[in-house]
């Protein structure tokens, strides 16, 4: 295992490319893919460039093919030695000073993918630190910085754009002195570029105050399956040569050699290698989830058996933060597990947008905030949402198309698939909200019904699916429309003491209790959970609601379904890849408890 280690440690884009089904090979069977650095753990500025790296994140956007040199022809001047090289892997020609590309002859383009990947929007800091902890090499930050920067071979880039096949020039431009000094600027400062591009513009997050980290990935194998938002891992030679930096384009003369981008598209496509470092993937792994905890092969018949003790941990937990409300506790789990398992015609089965109502704010302001702040310690992905006055009219929540820059700016809504997302509204104010406040609200309620977030092209609009856990924490019913709305029923003891159970419940979720349930939240998602033939006692039991329902309280189709969503995820919680009769009576009880509340509070508002 050690020399398998050590030959991905010093392999080359050349050796790969020589005998690449064998690099295959032994990538697919390296079991520890820890010791191949992770550029979210670990500064590029460590690593030489061309090393074997990996990078994990989430799709935020791809560009127009890219066209490069995958054969070219070398002539050295001094010794008139002619040799062929390959552009594969690589985005400069790593020729010396001497060898010139002979452009007229031998020389084959090929094209390449170019997506954008960032780090995962809302990865929880118990994630993200468990994930530093295995992927972070101590050794890295002992070895001498050798980056190309100090190389003194020429970095002629070997890119071209997508309207550039055609062009053709007798050579190309080895990096000057001048070029060299704007080398060091850069190094110095990558807060701004020179151009007056901001930082936060180049790295275009979705989520706003969140640190994080951006890669520009080049694939070679053609990948209809990867979409925006996708979660991948990524392995590839590393680029982080500065003459790759949009900064460092040559001035072009505009009547001989037009630009076919502009100066702000160029720098944006061009980040600094420093600040946004480049990938050339030789194998590319979509993710199903991203819990560091969860790194075997997955057991299902583990994960069921499992399953009660998990779950009993985090109803006790789930009960005292929400002031003796087991009820409320059973919901919050049941929301907690919910992802999306089948999309059917407009239809998006096994969304659980939950509403919690009644929340005790005027005793405990911020109680939404703090009962946030345990979930996201149970959840590998989440972000906090208030729903204040001011961020509904300045935050960008959808995805638009930039056609100035030729790229996807991120919204708050452009987030992976099973990302928790926590709305605070009651910290809603009074105001007014003006037409991008409008659009927001209808855009959140658009998502919670649908499932699908609409991306502004300018002259389109276009909806992507997503699948995305909403719960909202309100004092009334919330504006937003929810699949199952719980009126909070604090006991009266629990409300005077609530401060002291947030401090008992942080003392009980010892890091190994946490990790149950952590690993709990993820690997139900994976359950595959099937339909029993013998439901003969859910067609009853329909039946018979059906015959004792009036137009007062008229029973439907949707509340049918609503209860096999609810008795699913009841099913799961429990260790149950099927529906039986006791997980469905369970259910039944649940829904009759929830509705007589809303019926109940109802009541008393007409008084």
């Amino acid at each position: 295992m050690y020399d398998l280690l050590s030959d991905f440690e010093t392999v080359t884009p050349e050796a790969w490319i020589a005998n690449e089904n064998t690099w295959r090979e032994k990538l697919l069977k390296l079991q520890d893919w820890f010791q191949i650095p992770l550029l979210n753990c670990n500064a590029s500025h460590n690593l030489q460039n061309c090393t074997l790296v990996r990078f994990r994140g989430m799709v935020q956007d791809m560009h127009n093919p890219e066209f490069y040199f995958e054969h070219f022809e070398i002539f050295n001047t001094a010794t008139n030695e002619v040799k062929m090289k390959s552009g594969k892997y690589r985005d400069t020609a790593n020729i010396l000073e001497n060898e010139k590309i002979n452009y007229s002859q031998n020389l084959k383009s090929a094209q390449r993918q170019t997506i954008v990947v960032v780090s995962i929007p809302g990865l929880n800091d118990w994630a993200q630190q468990l994930e530093d902890k295995q992927n972070h090499l101590r050794r890295l930050e002992q070895q001498p910085n050798t980056s190309s920067r100090l190389n003194p071979v020429s970095s002629t880039k070997l890119k071209r754009n997508y309207h550039e096949t055609n062009e053709d020039t007798d050579s190309m431009d080895v990096v000057d002195t001048e070029t060299c000094s704007k080398e060091r600027k850069t190094c110095e400062n990558t807060d701004n570029t020179s151009n007056g591009v901001s930082r936060e513009h180049l790295l275009n997050f979705p989520l706003p105050d969140v640190s994080s980290k951006s890669c520009i990935i080049k694939i070679y194998e053609e990948n209809d399956n990867l979409k925006l938002n996708d979660l991948i891992e990524v392995v590839g030679f590393l680029s982080v040569d500065p003459v790759l930096s949009g900064e460092f384009q040559p001035e072009k003369d505009s009547l001989l050699d037009p630009q076919l981008e502009n100066e702000l598209e160029t720098i944006t496509h061009n980040p600094p290698p420093s600040l946004v470092p480049r990938l050339h993937a030789v194998y590319v792994k979509k993710l199903d989830h991203c819990n560091p905890l969860i790194m075997d092969k997955f057991d299902q018949a583990s994960v069921l058996k499992e399953a009660n003790v998990a779950r009993e941990h985090l109803l006790k937990a789930l009960t005292e933060l929400l002031l003796g409300d087991q009820l409320a506790a059973e919901y919050l789990i049941c929301h907690l597990i919910a992802s999306i398992y089948l999309r059917q015609d407009t239809m998006s089965l096994g969304q659980f947008c939950l509403n919690l109502s009644n929340l005790p704010t005027e005793k405990y302001p911020n109680y939404a905030k703090q009962l946030y702040d345990i979930i996201r310690q149970f959840v590998t992905k989440s972000y906090y949402l208030p729903l204040t006055i001011d961020n509904m009219n300045t935050l960008a929540l959808l995805p638009k198309k930039d056609y100035e820059c030729n790229r996807l700016t991120s919204g708050v809504l452009q987030l992976s698939k099973n990302t928790h997302l926590v709305l605070d509204e009651t910290k809603m104010e009074q105001g007014t909200l003006d037409a991008t406040g409008v659009n927001n609200i209808a855009a959140l309620g658009n998502m919670i019904q649908n499932q699908k977030v609409e991306y502004d092209f300018k002259y389109y609009k276009m909806n992507f699916d997503s699948d995305i856990s909403v719960l909202i924490l309100s004092e009334g019913k919330s504006l937003l429309p929810s699949d199952y709305h719980v009126p909070l029923r604090p006991e009266d003891s629990s409300l005077e003491i609530f401060d002291a159970i947030v401090e008992a419940a942080t003392y009980y979720l010892k890091e190994e209790i946490m990790n149950v349930i952590r690993t709990y939240l993820t690997s139900i998602k994976l359950v595959k959970y099937t339909i029993s033939d013998d439901l003969q006692f859910v067609e009853d039991d329909f039946i018979e609601m059906r015959s004792k329902s009036d137009n007062q309280n008229p029973v439907t189709a949707d509340d049918l379904h609503r209860l096999l969503v609810l008795a699913r995820l009841v099913s799961l919680s429990r260790g149950h890849d099927t529906l039986n009769k006791e997980c469905w009576e369970i259910t039944k009880n649940m829904e009759a408890e929830r509705l007589h509340r809303l019926k109940n509070r109802m009541s008393a508002n007409k008084f």
